[in-house]
């Protein structure tokens, strides 16, 4: 096989349920280049790696596999960048995860023609639809539409404005290996740190098209969190996220305070002496830029007031018992 242009990477735990049709959607693409598909199995325990094989066996030019025997994300092993990034052969890279999949077969001759052609970008996703469970039809996320609302050609998005509205996501995106120069600075690894170094060197496009599908489900990694986890986790990410784009970033900087005052407000439930931590998030929320003051303010008084009410709840429920 020639060399690749584009590796599509693939994270697959415990997906014997979806890894088919993940698969499906990146093998049917209608593409002019030659493209390798490198997937990493992190120790499946319900047959995700037997349904691999058999997809590896049928496609051994394209398919590239890794099984674990143990779990490395448990270990705290950043499984992106040690088993699937340093090991993509290819000019661009493309991620879904196994449990996500494609639905449009020109998504990645679509993107690779856009970027090819365009050297100042260095990312391009698209819009999708999620498929939550419980629910009977796909729906949109309400960012995405707001965000794409005026942009019916497709929209530009840089570093500066990358968390003001959401705009790329894992399951769409593509982009150029070469920008992902600076993403080993981080101990902590997440998608959000991925867009920031590769916007760092360029700019980002979203197509209008519909690309693929996110399933929300329990068994997923993220979904699977209760709110308090995913404030905690955003809080290692974000700090860190924060020390190298700070600066640069005043989406980031609103996005940092934001997630750093809401799990302060979360801890409240909890807290044995209620008064000095409150005046420490007080100091916190004052201790930022001077350009976010404005935001941190009506976000630290919307969520005290949100705390305050549900104190008053909480006490009117204890009195009728």
């Amino acid at each position: 096989m020639n060399s690749p242009l584009v590796s599509v990477n693939i994270l697959a735990y415990n997906h014997a349920l979806f890894i088919r049709q993940c698969l499906d959607g990146v093998l049917m693409q209608k593409i002019s280049f030659p493209f390798e598909v490198l997937i990493h199995d992190d120790a499946s325990t319900d047959g995700t790696a037997d349904i691999i094989r058999e997809y590896e066996a049928r496609y051994p030019d394209i398919i590239k596999a890794v099984y674990q025997t143990e779990n490395q994300f448990s270990k705290g092993v950043c499984v992106e960048r040690k088993y699937l990034f340093a090991n993509s052969l290819g000019k661009y890279i493309a991620l879904c995860e196994g449990d996500d999949y494609w639905t449009d077969p020109l998504k990645l001759q679509k993107q690779i023609d856009f970027l090819e052609s365009h050297p100042d970008y260095t990312i391009c996703g698209g819009r999708y639809w999620v498929m939550e469970d419980g629910k009977p039809e796909l729906f949109e996320r309400e960012w995405m539409i707001r965000g794409m609302a005026k942009y019916p050609e497709g929209r530009t998005v840089t570093l500066h404005e990358i968390f003001d509205e959401y705009m790329l996501w894992i399951l769409t995106v593509c982009f150029r290996k070469d920008s992902m120069d600076g993403v080993d600075q981080f101990k902590h690894f997440k998608d959000d740190s991925l867009y920031a170094v590769i916007l760092d060197h360029g700019k980002g496009f979203v197509f209008p098209d519909y690309f693929g599908v996110y399933r929300l489900h329990s068994g997923g990694m993220w979904a699977g969190k209760t709110i308090r986890e995913r404030l905690q986790q955003n809080e290692i990410y974000m700090t860190e996220l924060y020390s190298y784009y700070g600066k640069k970033c005043k989406s980031l900087r609103r996005s940092y305070y934001r997630t750093i005052i809401g799990l302060r407000f979360f801890e409240l439930t909890e807290s044995k002496h209620l008064l000095s931590d409150y005046l420490k998030m007080v100091r916190f929320t004052f201790s930022g830029s001077w350009d976010t003051f404005f935001y941190r303010m009506i976000y630290f008084i919307k969520m005290s007031w949100a705390y305050a009410m549900a104190y008053v709840g909480k006490s009117k429920t204890k009195n009728k018992k």
